[in-house]
């Protein structure tokens, strides 16, 4: 476990005993994710809205939320391709300016 994630558990930990007088176990958290999806219901009914925030933010962080692309159809978002190609040649300008002030 890093230190961000330490950092954000305890924030999560103590932002939801003192609000709804809820204990989270850390390590059962972190290890069952059925343990950990239960508490996130919790903290998500909450009229908090920090606590409904970190509980987001864990979550994201855990890996449990998806895309909204993803988990709408199951595929992956397709990739928007640029205006313009890569392969494209250098406006005129741009070819005039080869060697710089030294040249």
């Amino acid at each position: 476990m890093d230190a961000a994630l330490m950092q954000l558990m305890a924030r999560f930990k103590l932002k939801l005993l003192r609000t709804l007088a809820v204990k989270v176990d850390t390590y059962r958290f972190i290890a069952e994710r059925a343990y950990a999806m239960d508490v996130l219901a919790i903290a998500d009914q909450s009229e908090d809205e920090d606590l409904i925030i970190l509980a987001m933010q864990v979550s994201d962080y855990l890996g449990f939320l998806e895309p909204p692309a993803t988990a709408a159809t199951g595929k992956a978002p397709a990739t928007q391709s640029p205006a313009t190609p890569r392969n494209s040649p250098a406006p005129a300008d741009a070819k005039r300016y080869t060697f710089g002030a030294r040249g």
